[in-house]
């Protein structure tokens, strides 16, 4: 028990430096407001110096920290006014307002919250267990297996390296404004024996609670027995693509290159032919997502290609690879931190069909859009705003704290900015004029929501 404490406790400290951790000690803080004023300073706050701008980034904190306590104590009202429940999945309930099923049991309100927190938190440990193995192997080196038996790659998990490569910005686009400077680390690993679900039903509590029940059938007596009496059940297999970022000019990855490449105004991205639906996306993240599946697509779709001549082979009456269902066929999960987290989200959304490929001269680009439907996910660690317009269930951010990437978009970079100037300008009346009305907005939103 002492060991297992010990790993998870290393775990969580992992993720936390995954989430873009600022130090809460007084001199740290003021050390983060004046990385943040470095970074802003441009456009309209190019005229003051970072001291400036750090200092009315403190008073604007202060009062930002009295409204997200009201806030907050508001929210802690809201859950303990509302009941929660856990019964028999038998059990006669006359209740409607029943959250779902967990296991063999009927779970409601914070209940049912609980369980899907525990749920999260294990599919971020495990990404930010394949974020720290992604920045351990070097670009185009093939590592196969650890040498430890508890590795990511260990032998008995069969995981193996498929794709590993580098990947720098298309600089094609002739406007200048729209072109990333980011590059991206991927890692491909294909797990063979992986036999949960896929998409939407990718981790959480059921997996979790699946993957034990797997656990403990192997460690009972029984276990010889039932397998050579009960037919195994196929395994569909999976991708994991891990993902990092850095400046491709530099190899920083730093707040400066993070705001930098997320102050660009957003484009509309018509989602399908047949419907005049628009979303709002990053446009630099974009394109490199689009530049991503182009560059581990083949391996992926060879892959498939590979499995139906086996299938053919073994049975002449299988199914080619268009009559396949996207349940017999591998699953695909994306991890990433930062500005890789919103690659992959927007990865994600084009593979399971939702946004379209970014314009390409590639007749086979349209391909990919909808390549693989219900059985793409993503799992994001600090991840960024990157579009909107778009509801879907198969992306998990993972956010820790106060952290300020995931609340960082064009929009609010430019909200950021106004403020800070009017705080600088106003002097004393103008920061007691910006409180007054950061409250009164708290009020409005808290009364149509």
């Amino acid at each position: 028990s002492n060991k297992m404490a010990s790993i998870l406790f290393s775990a969580w400290a992992l993720l936390l430096l995954l989430c873009h951790v600022i130090p809460t000690a007084s001199k740290s803080r003021s050390d983060a407001y004046d990385m943040l004023a470095a970074s802003i300073r441009r456009n309209e706050l190019s005229d003051y110096d970072i001291k400036t701008i750090s200092s009315a980034l403190k008073g604007l904190s202060t009062t930002q920290a009295a409204l997200k306590r009201i806030d907050g104590t508001a929210h802690e009202m809201y859950q303990r006014t509302h009941k929660s429940s856990t019964t028999l999945e038998g059990d006669d309930d006359d209740d409607e307002d029943s959250s779902g099923k967990i296991g063999g049991l009927k779970v409601k309100g914070r209940m049912s919250r609980n369980a899907a927190r525990v749920g999260c938190v294990a599919d971020a440990l495990f990404a930010a267990e394949l974020c720290e193995l992604s920045a351990s192997v070097p670009s185009s080196v093939s590592v196969n297996h650890d040498e430890t038996e508890d590795g990511t790659l260990a032998d008995w998990t069969e995981r193996e390296i498929v794709f590993n490569a580098t990947i720098y910005p298309d600089e094609s686009t002739n406007d200048k404004q729209s072109q990333s400077n980011v590059a991206l680390s991927v890692l491909v690993i294909y797990e063979p024996k992986y036999n949960g679900g896929a998409g939407v039903r990718h981790g959480g509590i059921e997996d979790l609670l699946s993957f034990a029940q797997e656990e403990a059938d192997d460690d009972s007596d029984s276990a010889e027995s039932k397998s050579s009496t009960q037919p195994t059940s196929s395994q569909r297999g999976r991708f994991i693509i891990i993902l990092s970022d850095h400046d491709a000019s530099s190899s920083k990855n730093d707040l400066p290159y993070i705001i930098s490449t997320l102050d660009v105004p957003p484009i509309r991205v018509k989602l399908n032919r047949q419907s005049n639906e628009m979303a709002s996306v990053s446009e630099p993240l974009y394109r490199l997502a689009g530049t991503l599946i182009r560059s581990v697509g083949q391996v992926i779709d060879l892959n498939d290609k590979k499995e139906e001549v086996s299938d053919n082979e073994s049975d002449s009456e299988a199914t080619n690879d268009t009559q396949k269902q996207p349940s017999d066929r591998p699953a695909i999960h994306i991890v990433g931190h930062s500005l890789s987290g919103a690659v992959g989200a927007l990865a994600a959304n084009i593979l399971d069909g939702r946004l379209p490929m970014p314009s390409s001269e590639e007749t086979s680009a349209t391909r990919w859009s909808g390549f693989a439907r219900d059985r793409v996910s993503a799992l994001c660690l600090g991840c960024p705003p990157c579009m909107s317009g778009i509801e879907v269930d198969f992306v998990t951010s993972v956010i820790n704290g106060d952290d300020i990437v995931p609340r960082s978009s064009y929009r609010t970079l430019q909200r950021l900015y106004g403020r800070t100037e009017r705080s600088i300008k106003g002097g004393i009346l103008g920061k007691g004029v910006g409180w007054m009305s950061d409250a009164a907005r708290l009020t409005v939103t808290g009364l149509t929501s």
